[in-house]
């Protein structure tokens, strides 16, 4: 379930686990006289729908920063703020103090946590200081200057931006990449079947230590997807580095990146200072100058020629002498900014935020959230990531250049039916690609009761059914539910992935068959054509059967929405070697997954087509090892027209015991015949709806069930681990580890579509 939810920022969430106190929420003064409302009296008026925020283009400029001097076709951006306070979160979290703890940590800062000047940080001081965002900045007091060094760099408002042409640069890197797949699996196709030619597989190992060497090379060069046109193409797109200082500390950071431009004068002679002026300010640095390099490169044309054609090499070194690479450092602003591109040219500012990425709608998406406490602001351009995901590559390479490096050949006979076979698995990987659809990506962060994470646009591959409501959003609610996971797949996106799975599957069983025909006498080989031959003649067609069962049979009979439920109200089951005072006082997880029954006799008889394909299985495996293995029988029980099948066991019970269930209306699969039967009937009765794909992680739930196993695993302690049980140290260590989960709440994420864009909501929730 290939979502996009703003994966880029998960690791973020670490950052919300100092954030635990809330201010308290004003009382009401409850009314002294108890209102009846008449049943006939006419609803309340609608609440008024509050308007969209809208900042001016100074406002949002003050607000972004750095932004402000970017020009409108900036592809990327990743601008982190507040640096030092989301630091001192984290190292004001119990979780983070326990981690010290444990590493041997403490020595290295006892106490408080400490703003950039030295003064200590409260929970209550971690409002962003009036003015700290406005365009200019006031010389900061000796005792509020920012901290030396280079994390010091990093403690206000650090940004990178990646200018014009970053989607096409990237692309022409995920293009070469994926011709290297192409041409790799070719040459080792080739040499799999040069090695059934002459019956010595031993010459594969050559050809697994060479797929880097020369004639990769020579491949890619000569290839006109990915040869020297495409080096041509290929140039450093525009990277800016910037970090926000205080007048105190500016010179200082100018000099820091000063510094780092310097060491690049250690390639000697293909270097050259360089010194130039933008918007009025001074950037100095160094060129790495391509013509020197394809002037080096030249002296050594006899080696290439050996590779490639004489025209080739005067067009490579052609090529090469055009890619310049610039680094240059300086101020500009509030900022000491670092800058990487192929030309001076590419450094760019705006002449006024009017004219910058603040000056149109790409960062409106940040006016919903410009008064809150903003830890990062993301935005990609939907040129550049349309670019991105048209390069991409998958299986559809691999399977393109194993087709092709077998075609012709003779050392694996008539290979026709295998490369149709490849064939179709690149073109239904490429149907299933067809499903997904880019926007501009847009993304703020920000702490408010925890951390959030609010994002538009992005990447859909068309997985969700975002339309049709979700009628499980109301089996997560319950404060005993530990995880909960609710979405309803897109049908196309269902068959496509399906037809592509069929064809992969189909493709490793030709591949497996025609190894298995090869006349060698390799002892691994020899077993393998055995085991390949065996599955052939006893096992496929019940294997056909089986995943036909379930694929159409199964899949189809159910609804294409699903929920997951995770709780931690099971009881332990009676396994042998677990002391009867655990199984009677503790508790175990219990999941299950329900789905809505659409045809329930399609699955009534795609069950008795699974069950009778598993019980010839079986038989046939009886046969072969000549010990007789019965299929169980599973026992089956009623419960307001729903049925549980289940096997027996002697230490399952009801909240342990893994079926499935079913009736006409829903099928859930647990390892409870209790949780299945308590959600079946909560499914019933409806409640709250949402669309598209919801998860939700407790953690109160989560540290309530570890106390309570604790206390139950501390009270029996030598019953579960022998006479000396668990020490003092390790019980402590784990309510330490429980008591850490002190602050942590909960986790939820909802991608949905709102006004045909594409949202998703991340709230790491703190108490």
């Amino acid at each position: 379930m290939k979502i996009r939810v703003s994966w880029l920022v998960f690791p973020a969430v670490a950052l919300c686990l100092g954030a635990c106190k809330k201010k308290e929420e004003p009382k009401v003064p409850a009314s002294p006289v108890a209102v009846e409302t008449p049943t006939d009296a006419p609803p309340p008026p609608p609440a008024p729908v509050e308007k969209a925020v809208t900042l001016t283009t100074d406002e949002r400029a003050a607000k972004l920063g750095f932004v402000k001097h970017l020009p409108q076709d900036t592809e990327v951006v990743m601008a982190f703020h507040n640096g030092s306070k989301s630091v001192n979160r984290i190292k004001s979290s119990k979780l983070w103090k326990l981690f010290e703890a444990q590493m041997g940590m403490g020595m290295m800062g006892e106490g408080r946590d400490l703003e950039p000047g030295g003064e200590e940080m409260d929970d209550e001081d971690f409002q962003l200081p009036e003015g700290e965002q406005d365009a200019a900045e006031e010389p900061a007091a000796p005792d509020e200057a920012e901290p030396m060094g280079l994390s010091g760099l990093f403690a206000t408002e650090f940004t990178i931006a990646l200018g014009k042409t970053t989607g096409a640069q990237t692309a022409n890197l995920l293009t070469a990449y994926r011709r290297m797949s192409y041409f790799q699996m070719r040459s080792l196709a080739k040499a799999f079947v040069a090695a059934a030619q002459a019956e010595d597989f031993s010459r594969l190992n050559d050809a697994f230590a060479d797929q880097y060497g020369q004639e990769l090379i020579k491949d890619l060069l000569a290839d006109p997807e990915s040869g020297i046109a495409l080096v041509d193409r290929m140039k450093m797109p525009p990277i800016y580095l910037a970090f926000r200082t205080s007048a105190a500390e500016r010179d200082s950071a100018a000099q820091q990146l000063a510094a780092m431009t310097e060491n690049i004068g250690m390639m000697g002679e293909m270097v050259e200072p360089i010194a130039i002026e933008k918007a009025g300010q001074k950037f100095a640095g160094h060129k790495i100058s391509g013509a020197k390099i394809s002037a080096a490169m030249a002296e050594e044309r006899a080696s290439m020629e050996k590779i490639m054609e004489p025209a080739a090499v005067d067009k490579l070194l052609a090529a090469i002498a055009k890619k310049d690479l610039v680094v240059v450092s300086g101020i500009i602003g509030d900022y000491a900014l670092l800058f990487v591109g192929a030309s001076v040219d590419d450094l760019n500012f705006a002449a006024s935020p009017a004219q910058s990425l603040v000056g149109s709608d790409a960062l409106a998406f940040c006016d919903a959230h410009a008064s809150k406490d903003l830890a990062a602001v993301i935005y990609g351009q939907k040129g550049a990531m349309d670019q991105l995901i048209q390069s991409v590559g998958g299986l559809s390479d691999i399977a393109s250049g194993i087709r092709d490096g077998l075609a012709g050949s003779a050392g694996l006979g008539d290979t026709r039916d295998l490369e149709a076979l490849l064939r179709m698995v690149a073109e239904r990987q490429t149907a299933l690609r067809k499903l997904a659809g880019t926007e501009s990506l847009g993304m703020a962060v920000f702490f408010e009761d925890g951390l959030k994470i609010e994002s538009y646009g992005g990447t859909d591959n068309g997985a969700v059914d975002w339309k049709t409501p979700n009628k499980l959003a109301s089996l997560g609610d319950a404060e005993d539910v530990v995880m909960f996971a609710n979405m309803t797949t897109e049908a196309a996106y269902d068959e496509k992935t399906r037809a592509y799975l069929e064809a992969l599957t189909e493709t490793a069983y030709a591949i497996a068959m025609k190894v298995s025909e090869l006349p060698m006498k390799d002892e691994d080989l020899t077993q393998f054509k055995e085991m390949s031959k065996m599955f052939d003649s006893k096992f496929r067609r019940d294997a056909v059967a089986l995943w036909d069962a379930f694929s159409e049979g199964f899949r189809d009979s159910l609804g294409h929405e699903s929920a997951w439920v995770v709780d931690l109200n099971g009881t332990v089951p009676a396994i042998p070697g677990i002391p009867q005072a655990v199984v009677d006082e503790g508790k175990f997880p219990r999941i299950s997954v329900i789905s809505p029954v659409t045809d329930r006799a399609k699955l009534a008889a795609s069950w008795d087509k699974m069950n009778t394909s598993a019980t010839s299985v079986l038989a046939k495996i009886s046969e072969m090892t000549g010990e007789k293995i019965p299929m169980l029988k599973p026992i089956s029980s009623e419960k307001d027209g729903n049925t549980t099948w289940f096997f027996s066991m002697p230490f399952f019970n009801d909240d342990f015991m893994p079926s499935v269930t079913v009736g006409d209306k829903w099928f859930a699969a647990s390892t409870s015949k209790n949780q299945a039967l308590d959600l079946i009937t909560k499914a019933a009765k409806g409640g709250e709806t949402r669309t598209g794909l919801w998860f939700a992680m407790n953690f109160k739930a989560m540290q309530k069930f570890s106390r309570e196993t604790l206390k139950v695993v501390e009270k029996n302690s030598t019953a579960i681990f022998g006479e000396e049980g668990m020490s003092p140290d390790q019980l402590k260590n784990a309510a330490d580890l429980i008591s850490a989960m002190d602050a942590m709440d909960k986790l939820t994420v909802h991608a949905r579509r709102e006004g045909g864009v594409l949202r998703s909501s991340v709230h790491f929730k703190t108490r």
